[in-house]
């Protein structure tokens, strides 16, 4: 696996029984629609969610994550005000 922002080979992430070594975060997006469950209680709408259609995996290593510029196009994508796709990795 590599960084998706810098291309860096990245490493499981390795514990040891009192700690912990962490190489990459992984962000699991990709593009949505809308879908429907029906709701079990009578007479009540459905229930509506995002089903994820398209999945995108992004690998993001230790050391761009700390990037300000980074971690806002991380956080735009997951809480939806602007999907990653259509940005520069």
């Amino acid at each position: 696996m590599q960084c998706t922002h810098c291309g860096k080979e990245v490493r499981e992430t390795v514990h040891w029984q009192k700690r912990y070594r962490v190489d990459y975060y992984l962000l699991h997006t990709g593009q949505t629609e809308y879908a429907f469950f029906s709701n079990l209680k009578e007479d009540a709408q459905p229930l509506r969610y995002l089903k994820l259609t398209q999945p995108i995996d992004i690998i993001t290593c230790v050391r761009c994550y700390s990037y300000p510029e980074i971690r806002q196009r991380l956080d735009d994508d997951f809480y939806g005000r602007r999907p990653f796709s259509v940005m520069e990795a």
